[in-house]
């Protein structure tokens, strides 16, 4: 059986994500701060065949190993990262590796993933689309968020999200680019999808708690009891 191209194995990548996990990864794709920077109309509505044409495009196929590996890595899908690096031959540009030619914009722009270990990936350059800092603690939270999750989504009122917007990008748990791209969404209750999707880390997800707790606390309380 011939190996896989390296366009070949981005997009069986991408066509295994998980529909919450497609819709981050062309989030982030398209919340790069470096250039080569990619438009927003050439990721939303598009399809996996769609997005590995745009990121070899971009990227060239090499490039857009990396830059789909960068991307993973932020989303906290370690192993869907290193199974496209082994299916390409390739070397990981993950921080601590041996590759030096990493992405352009792999270290600088790196989240922390604090589900599992809580370990860093890169401590300089600005967070991404919902990728602040990580911690090890708060698997209550985690089960919290995960558990209401749609509770939440229809029970937060339209001002109140504005408001949990406004502070989740106070507290750098989203930039103003994913902040004004949440804004644009036309009903609360797809905003507050939106959020759930980007927020990643475990020190995002404890800042929405808390910040939930502040402007929905009947509807915490009331959530809580149920637990």
């Amino acid at each position: 059986m011939a190996p896989k191209t390296k366009r070949m194995a981005i997009s069986s990548m991408l066509e295994n994500l998980s529909a919450k996990d497609f819709r981050s990864f062309g989030v982030q794709l398209r919340n790069r701060k470096e250039e080569p920077r990619v438009p927003r109309n050439k990721v939303e509505g598009k399809d996996y065949l769609d997005i590995t044409d745009v990121l070899v495009s971009t990227f060239t196929e090499d490039g857009a190993v990396r830059e789909a590996e960068r991307i993973l890595r932020e989303l906290c899908l370690n192993d869907e990262a290193n199974d496209l690096v082994k299916e390409t031959g390739g070397q990981s540009s993950a921080p601590g590796s041996s590759d030096a030619g990493g992405s352009s914009s792999g270290a600088a722009g790196g989240s922390s993933c604090g589900a599992a270990g809580g370990s860093s990936s890169g401590a300089a350059g600005g967070s991404s689309c919902g990728a602040a800092g990580g911690s090890s603690s708060g698997a209550a939270v985690e089960d919290f968020l995960k558990n209401n999750e749609e509770d939440l989504i229809q029970g937060v009122t339209k001002i109140n999200v504005k408001q949990i917007l406004d502070s989740l990008k106070t507290k750098t748990v989203i930039d103003q680019e994913c902040y004004d791209a949440i804004f644009k969404i036309r009903t609360s209750q797809d905003q507050m999808r939106e959020i759930f999707t980007v927020i990643k880390t475990q020190k995002g997800k404890n800042e929405f708690y808390g910040i939930l707790g502040k402007k929905e606390p009947v509807l915490m309380d009331e959530l809580k009891k149920k637990m």
